[in-house]
C-alpha cells in the first residue's frame, strides 16, 4: 500500500490568550527564532494505545495545563487525563475512558479562549507489521535524492517500508513523493503531509531544545504506524546505511540483546563537481576521517520499547555506546542538502577515495539509477 495522508494537529486558535513560552532567552535567539518557533501546536496527533489514547505533543510547558483542564470527549464520552510522559523534545499525554471513535472533541478552558477544537484519532497502519522499515522527515529535497535514498536501502539493506513526514514542501506535492517511493521497490510507504513549524536553532546553548517537530513525529510514527514493524531504521535523506559483512542494519538490531543498534556516521564528499549532486558520487572521505553523530535501528517491540525515539538514538542516548554495531556505518553525503540548516559543499581539506563506500554505492546505485 502506498498512500499520502494529511496530518491535522490540535492547535490553539490564533487569537488564543495563551501561547507556548519561548525556550531561549532574548540574547540566545537568532533573527529567525520567532518565525520558526511553534507557539500554538498542542498535539501533532492522537493514537489509540493501551486502552486509551496517546497525544503526541511538542514540549508543552505551561500548555500542559491547557490540555489537563480541557474537556476531551470521544465517541464513548469524556476521556480522563491518565498521565503525562516528558521527553527532551516532545511530550506524551495519555487519556483513558470511553471509546475514542474517529475524532476527539476538545473544549479548551477559558484561560486558553474556550474554543472547541477537534483532532482525528489516527488509524493504525498494519501494512507495516512485520516489515523492515525506515522513517524520516523531508522538506523540498530533490525527488531524485528521495528515490536514490529509498532504492539504496531496498537494495543494500532489505528495507520494505517507509514512513516519511513531508514538512511543508513547496517544490512539489506530497503525492509526488509517494509516487517516487512506490517506484523504489518498497512493499509499502506512507507520506504524511505535515506543514508545521520545524523549530529554531538557538545561537546559545542549549541550541536544539526547540526542535520539536522531528522528535515528535518520530514518536508519532512509533505509536501509530510502526509499533509492530520488525525493525525501524532512522536516518535522513542525505544518509545511507552501509554494512561491512553479511548482515544488514535491520538484522543487526534484530540480533542484538537490546533490540537496538547504532551506526557511526562518516562524512563523504563528491568525487566530481560537475552536474547536480547525487548520492552515488559521494565516495571521497576526509583525511583524517571526519565522523558525525550516530543514527540507529530499533525493534519497536523489543526491550527498549518504552523509550522514546530521538534524532540520534533512544532515550537520552544512554545506550548508544554499548549498542554500537561495528559492522554498520552510514555515509553522510555533504552535497545532498537544500542548505536549510547551513550551506554545505565538499570538504575544504584533503580527501581520498574510499573503496568501501564506492563499492557499496556502486552496487546499490550504480549509474545513479
Amino acid at each position: 500500500m502506498f498512500e499520502t495522508v494529511i496530518l491535522e494537529p490540535l492547535r490553539l486558535p490564533k487569537d488564543a490568550p495563551l501561547e507556548r513560552v519561548r525556550l531561549a532567552p532574548t540574547e540566545g535567539r537568532g533573527p529567525d527564532y520567532d518565525v520558526m518557533f511553534d507557539f500554538r501546536t498542542l498535539a501533532y496527533g492522537a493514537v489509540r494505545a493501551r486502552g486509551g489514547v496517546v497525544l503526541v505533543c511538542p514540549k508543552l510547558g505551561r500548555l500542559a495545563q491547557v490540555l489537563r483542564d480541557a474537556q476531551i470527549a470521544g465517541a464513548g464520552g469524556a476521556l480522563r487525563w491518565r498521565g503525562m510522559r516528558r521527553f527532551r523534545r516532545y511530550d506524551e499525554v495519555w487519556l483513558s475512558g470511553g471509546e475514542p471513535g474517529p475524532v476527539l472533541e476538545v473544549v479548551l478552558p477559558e484561560a486558553a479562549g474556550g474554543a472547541v477544537r477537534r483532532i482525528a484519532v489516527m488509524t493504525r497502519r498494519p501494512v507495516f507489521d512485520g516489515l523492515r522499515c525506515l522513517t524520516t522527515k523531508s522538506k523540498d529535497n530533490d525527488l531524485a535524492w528521495i528515490a536514490d535514498w529509498a532504492r539504496h536501502h531496498v537494495r543494500a539493506q532489505g528495507a520494505e517500508g517507509v514512513v516519511l513526514f513531508d514538512n511543508g514542501s513547496t517544490a512539489y506535492a506530497p503525492e509526488e513523493v509517494t509516487e517516487v517511493l512506490a517506484a523504489s521497490g518498497l512493499k509499502a510507504a506512507t507520506v504524511v503531509s505535515a506543514d508545521l513549524p520545524f523549530g529554531p536553532t538557538a545561537v546559545k546553548p542549549p541550541h536544539h531544545i526547540a526542535l520539536f517537530f522531528q522528535s515528535a513525529t518520530l514518536n508519532l510514527a512509533r505509536h501509530w504506524a510502526l509499533p509492530r514493524a520488525a525493525a525501524v531504521a532512522v536516518n535522513d535523506i542525505d544518509e545511507l546505511f552501509l554494512s561491512r559483512g553479511g548482515r544488514t542494519i535491520f538484522e543487526a538490531a534484530e540480533q542484538s540483546r537490546l533490540g537496538y543498534v547504532t551506526a557511526q556516521g562518516h562524512w563523504r564528499s563528491r568525487a566530481q563537481q560537475e552536474g547536480p549532486p547525487r548520492h552515488v558520487q559521494h565516495v571521497m572521505r576526509d583525511v583524517p576521517e571526519a565522523l558525525c553523530k550516530e543514527k540507529f535501528c530499533i525493534v519497536p517491540g523489543g526491550p527498549l520499547r518504552w523509550f522514546g525515539w530521538d534524532v540520534h538514538g533512544v532515550g537520552r542516548y544512554q545506550f548508544n555506546g554499548i549498542a554500537r554495531a561495528r559492522d554498520q556505518y552510514f555515509a553522510h553525503c555533504r552535497e545532498i542538502s537544500t542548505g536549510w540548516k547551513y550551506q554545505r559543499s565538499s570538504s575544504d581539506g584533503a580527501v581520498e577515495r574510499c573503496p568501501e563506500t564506492a563499492a557499496g554505492l556502486e552496487a546499490s546505485l550504480g549509474g545513479g539509477a
